[in-house]
């Protein structure tokens, strides 16, 4: 494979991989962040992790913004790994904590936090990980989504409605 770049930026395999690899030690932990809020699955947010960074190997030369390209494909991994699923259901075990070292209190609310976004449907789900998560502003997301600003600034709004009521019935409890 020969790998070049206008400008001599890439030059061969060896740069790539050495690219590649610079590129996953600072995004993958929140390319598989975004996979996990979007899938709810850690085993399918390990999937979508080599999944991305399989394709951002392949468009290594193309990528202009590496952390909007990282977010949108692994939005448009999710989103596929999602749609598989629901042609083809797999029986998974249930996932692990990500931390479990942490501070059992911050622990707690994470998780309470994480299982109320994945109660969202999917296109709250997709706002609140890009806006907060992504810390992308609106205006970015709405491009990565496809829709008007408007209507991602919308869904926030129900979105964090619906997280409020899902997180207060949780404490009830």
């Amino acid at each position: 494979m020969n790998i070049s770049r206008c400008g001599g930026v890439y030059e061969g395999a060896e740069v790539a991989t050495t690219t590649l690899e610079t590129l996953m030690e600072s995004h993958a932990r929140s390319v598989y962040q975004q996979a996990y809020l979007y899938t709810g699955s850690a085993v399918m947010a390990e999937d979508v992790l080599q999944n991305v960074f399989i394709a951002a190997y392949r468009h290594l030369g193309g990528i202009r913004n590496p952390g909007a390209w990282l977010a949108r494909a692994t939005l448009n991994a999710s989103r596929n790994m999602l749609r598989e699923r629901t042609r083809h259901p797999v029986a998974e075990l249930p996932d692990g904590l990500a931390d479990p070292a942490g501070d059992p209190s911050r622990l707690y609310e994470e998780r309470d936090v994480v299982r109320a976004i994945l109660e969202l449907p999917a296109d709250l789900r997709e706002v609140i990980v890009l806006v907060y998560y992504e810390d992308r502003p609106t205006l970015e997301a709405a491009r990565m989504l496809g829709v008007p600003d408007g209507t991602v600034r919308s869904r926030l709004t129900r979105a964090r409605r619906v997280l409020r009521r899902l997180l207060e019935e949780e404490r009830e409890r």
